[in-house]
């Protein structure tokens, strides 16, 4: 699985989404249920399997003893009926740390939905239940040359598991090929966060929603700026070598191999799936395209083979050759952040590529940061 949606003891997932939406990236796997628009809390819940509570459980000595002041965060009904690897989400928490229920979640989805005219997209649970999340979009959208949209959504979080917080994230994502960028970029930038040891209000969902509607038109004007901005082949080279950065490898033919992640980012930009030497036959189409135009930019090749313009798989970073990414900063950026959400270069199984695609967590966050940065050095060189 390229998911961690929780999944129930009779196969089916916790996630649920907008009935008349196109279907989720991961659907073929975890075939979704769908709730009506403008649901209510209990519609979204039923149809998401979110319907359990998380209370603290005190922790105990070997002789069955109370440890003072030290709980774990356990299902209420202590039971696994969502195939949960365990009931025990954090095991080591103090007696101040306050429980938010999946139904204060959804009812403050739904309070936010009714006064600012946004509305529920999506909801599940990840890692065995121990996050929940609630995806709303906020009716901002901005289109570039070619019809290549992006809309505005805000995330909201729970987690049961004692070592995070709350998290209200803005986030932007690219409609053709489901790409999503949180909202501000940077160290912490565009996440409000809660802590469990403060009552759960509005405040912080009020305070993501300013910054959502603020940080969405300054994304809006950069996206706009790196569709207007070529890219040679050559640059877009460079641009992945700076964002993946990694060893570069002189054969004795004099070919340079790149890191892997710049071949996977060069054959994905030209619209082809990388294959590892090995695993195909000596017309290795990802690495040929990087190690061609690493020539192309020591001056000892002008172009690139015949073989290698041959047509693209459809599946492989979709919309990369839009009128708004067909040779420009804004589709190198976009083939970043394509192969974070949808082919991370560490395969981790069911970790951690939707915390990538909808938190920016983890490496594929990081990546995207880093990509976003390089980017907008790009834009005032």
């Amino acid at each position: 699985m390229s998911h961690e949606i929780m999944q129930a003891t009779d196969g089916s997932f916790a996630m649920a989404y907008r009935e008349g939406d196109a279907l989720p990236w991961h659907a073929a796997e975890t075939n979704p249920q769908t709730f009506v628009r403008f649901p209510t809390p209990q519609e979204v819940s039923n149809a998401a399997r979110l319907g359990y509570e998380v209370q603290l459980v005190p922790n105990c000595f070997p002789d069955g003893s109370d440890i003072p002041e030290s709980f774990h965060i356990s299902r209420v009904d202590n039971s696994k009926p969502y195939g949960a690897p365990s009931d025990v989400f954090g095991r080591f928490v103090a007696g101040d740390w306050q429980a938010v229920q999946n139904s204060a979640l959804l009812d403050l989805a739904a309070h936010i939905s009714e006064r600012h005219g946004f509305e529920i997209i999506t909801a599940g649970a990840l890692f065995g239940g121990a996050k929940v999340f609630v995806q709303l979009e906020t009716g901002n959208e901005f289109s570039l040359p070619g019809n290549d949209r992006l809309v505005s959504r805000l995330l909201a979080t729970v987690s049961h598991t004692g070592t995070e917080s709350n998290k209200f994230v803005g986030c932007n994502t690219r409609v053709v090929c489901d790409n999503t960028v949180k909202a501000a970029t940077g160290e912490g930038a565009g996440i409000v966060c809660h802590d469990h040891r403060v009552a759960f209000d509005h405040d912080a969902i009020a305070a993501a929603i300013g910054l959502n509607a603020e940080s969405f038109g300054e994304f809006a004007e950069f996206a706009a700026a790196a569709a207007n901005r070529a890219l040679t082949d050559a640059e877009a080279l460079e641009y992945f070598k700076t964002v993946y950065g990694g060893r570069e490898k002189i054969e004795e033919n004099g070919r340079v191999r790149h890191s892997i992640g710049v071949r996977k980012a060069m054959a994905a930009h030209n619209g082809r799936e990388f294959v590892p030497v090995g695993k195909a036959d000596a017309a290795d189409v990802g690495l040929y395209v990087a190690d061609r135009l690493d020539q192309i930019a020591r001056g000892v090749a002008t172009d690139l083979p015949a073989d290698v313009t041959a047509t693209p798989d459809a599946a492989i970073n979709p919309g990369h050759d839009m009128e708004s990414t067909r040779g420009t900063l804004w589709g190198a950026f976009n083939t970043v952040t394509w192969q974070s959400d949808h082919q991370p270069l560490k395969n981790r199984g069911a970790s951690f590529n939707i915390a990538s695609n909808l938190l920016g967590e983890g490496t594929g966050g990081k990546l995207k940061a880093k990509a976003h940065k390089a980017a907008l050095e790009l834009l005032v060189a």
